[in-house]
């Protein structure tokens, strides 16, 4: 013991140094609660002294785990002044991870206190501290523990909601005996409502899970269930061939259980030896509610059956007095206005959840609106923008085309009138020297303007002679001597280039109507002077194909009708 009391002690200055670091022993101690709650009560006390110099946080810890293995030995409760106290604690700063089991115990204490009402607050209170899915083997318990709150005072439909809870997290968790309790339990609570058939096949699949689970204690508890109701159906041999198996074979605890369906079914067939026999047993060993009955049962026996008006007395009297004993436990009244008055709680906090979600979604619903109007307003301008940059560059785009036009028909016109001029000369004869004359100064002025002109346009194409110089541009020559088709990333590598050579040209090629990617390499090519073989070479087409692409480009971007010689022209003025 003292070399225990040197652990402990080491225990607890580590506990010291750190914030809510529980000692060992608290935590074997946790553990035994749920396998052995009567060595978790002799380890709890042996270390109550220790804890009295413990920090704070300890000994909470340590008063409910007190409270918890007194509650899983079965022992009940009689004083709430210590559980009131770790709930103010735990309430008020203490670990939070705590705080649903205190509620939960606190629940459990006024159970036993016979304060259903206090009882259903409490464990409601556990719910509302475990949200999710987080401690779902305590809200198991405190479903099914509100379940039978419930079914005590007849709330046989509250009792299955909560039940069904239970299940729920008990499948969830995989704990398949857990999973045989609720499903019998829900059976008990549809007997209640007098449904047999529902309540037969809850006890079916229990009972199949106790097969599985191979538990004999809840297959012989989920049999007598059965025989139970079979012998309120009045099918009294399958009542027999269920109860009797399991009544020489049945735990203590269980006995008051079995021995009242046994005495009843032997009540109910007339056979009053065997049911005097079963019911003097549950004097001895019944539950309170199993001695009322049993001795309601036996005064009938004695009086109808032997005579025996005075013993027949002595029965009905302690008969009354634990009718009175359970009447004052059953708050039936009480505990139907209570659970009115948290499902109306319940509403009014769904309600303000729900408000508070409506204003959410109406500060949602606004700040979207008012996103989606600013994106419209953005893209619109962007579209706007634009829309007018591509009017300005079609303007252009016109301007130099209305150039080239106006060069070819100027030349024409001037050709027209030197050649009317030449017949008239021609038809006169040689005589007329000065028509010969303007004819000559007509053909020179003209010769002047087409070289002028030619120059300006050979100007507006000249390839500048430092891009010969890239490597961009020698990868393309490359290609081009080898035969070979341009790449992906080659493709980035000559629009790269373009834009460093020609930045208004590749603008031209963005913001006029929509070409893809090929046509706009085939514009580019064109711009690199490369001839029409070799640029269907380049992107995998066939001459015939790029030349009709020409067209059709030049019809995109001009919306009239041209030929690919105009193509090559309006290419060569961008």
């Amino acid at each position: 013991m003292k070399n225990f009391f040197y652990i402990f002690i080491s225990l607890m200055a580590v506990a010291c140094q750190h914030h809510n670091q529980y000692p060992s022993v608290l935590q074997e101690a946790d553990s035994l609660c749920v396998v052995q709650p009567d060595s978790a009560i002799s380890l709890l006390k042996s270390i109550s002294t220790e804890m009295l110099q413990a920090p704070a946080y300890v000994q909470k810890r340590h008063q409910l785990l007190t409270i918890k293995a007194n509650d899983k030995a079965y022992i009940t409760h009689t004083s709430d002044s210590l559980i009131l106290s770790l709930v103010d604690y735990y309430e008020h700063g203490g670990d939070n991870d705590f705080l649903g089991e205190a509620y939960y115990y606190a629940g459990s204490t006024y159970r036993d206190l016979g304060d259903a009402p206090r009882a259903l607050d409490y464990y409601q209170k556990a719910l509302d501290a475990m949200p999710g899915n987080e401690n779902l083997k305590v809200k198991s318990k405190v479903y099914a523990q509100m379940g039978n709150l419930f079914r005590k005072q007849y709330l046989y439909e509250q009792a299955i909601k909560s039940f069904q809870q239970s299940y729920q997290c008990d499948f969830i968790r995989k704990d398949t005996l857990g999973m045989i309790y609720n499903l019998r339990d829900i059976g008990f609570a549809y007997r209640g409502l007098d449904k047999p058939d529902s309540t037969l096949l809850l006890l079916n699949k229990a009972y199949e899970l106790a097969i599985i689970k191979n538990s004999k204690r809840m297959m012989n508890d989920i049999a007598a269930q059965m025989a139970s109701l079979y012998i309120r159906l009045g099918d009294y041999d399958k009542a027999k061939s269920l109860i009797l198996p399991s009544l020489n074979d049945t735990e203590r605890s269980y006995l008051s259980t079995f021995y009242s369906i046994a005495a009843n079914m032997y009540f109910q067939i007339s056979q009053f030896d065997s049911a005097t026999y079963y019911y003097t047993q549950l004097l001895k060993k019944g539950t309170i509610y199993a001695r009322s009955t049993a001795n309601k049962r036996l005064a009938h026996i004695a009086l109808y059956r032997w005579h025996d008006s005075e013993k027949a007395l002595a029965y009905l009297e302690q008969y009354a007095l634990l009718q009175d004993s359970i009447n004052s436990i059953t708050a039936t009244e009480s505990v139907s206005q209570t659970n009115a008055l948290y499902n109306y709680n319940l509403r009014e906090k769904e309600n303000s959840q729900l408000l508070l979600k409506q204003k959410n979604y109406q500060l949602l619903f606004t700040t979207g609106i008012i996103i989606l109007l600013t994106m419209i307003l953005g893209i619109s301008f962007y579209v706007f923008r634009n829309r007018h940059k591509r009017q300005l560059l079609q303007s252009e785009l016109q301007k130099e085309l209305a150039k080239n036009y106006y060069f070819e028909d100027y030349i024409t016109q001037r050709e027209a009138i030197i050649e009317q001029m030449e017949s008239k000369a021609n038809s006169v004869g040689s005589e007329n020297q000065e028509l010969r004359e303007v004819i000559v100064h007509q053909r020179q002025l003209l010769d002047d303007y087409m070289r002028s002109a030619k120059q300006t346009q050979q100007l507006a194409s000249l390839i500048p002679g430092d891009i010969k110089a890239s490597p961009t541009y020698e990868m393309i020559n490359d290609l081009i001597y080898n035969a070979k088709s341009i790449k992906d990333n080659e493709i980035a590598m000559v629009f790269d280039m373009m834009k460093t050579y020609f930045p208004s040209f590749v603008n031209h090629l963005l913001l006029l109507p929509k070409l893809s990617l090929q046509e706009q390499l085939i514009c580019i090519f064109t711009k690199l002077d490369i001839s029409n073989k070799d640029i269907a070479n380049l992107v995998v087409k066939s001459e015939s194909t790029i030349s009709s692409a020409r067209i059709r480009i030049y019809e995109k971007l001009t919306k009239s009708k041209g030929t690919a010689k105009d193509f090559n022209h309006l290419i060569s003025s961008l």
